[in-house]
């Protein structure tokens, strides 16, 4: 497996271990040193209270992955009173 594939991966299932609610819509990963990378994702949210520092923090486990953006979308389901 690619470096990049593998850093993919493990980005998503830190993703995943926040809240299975969460959706990556964008992820791009690429290399900025020996063994170190930095990634621009885009999430789509719902109903998740997750700020993009709260992603940065999840993703800091991996010491090879030295910057991260993050592009949040919330999208809120309405529910009616009856």
């Amino acid at each position: 497996m690619s470096a990049y594939l593998q850093q993919c991966q493990e980005i998503q299932e830190v993703i995943e271990e926040l809240d299975s609610q969460i959706t990556i819509t964008d992820l791009h990963v690429w290399k900025v040193g020996k063994g170190k990378f930095s990634c621009i994702l885009s999430l789509e949210l719902h109903n998740v209270n997750l700020t993009a520092d709260d992603v940065r923090k999840a993703l800091s486990i991996h010491e090879e992955i030295v910057h991260v953006s993050v592009e949040i979308n919330c999208k809120y389901r309405l529910l009616a009173a009856v």
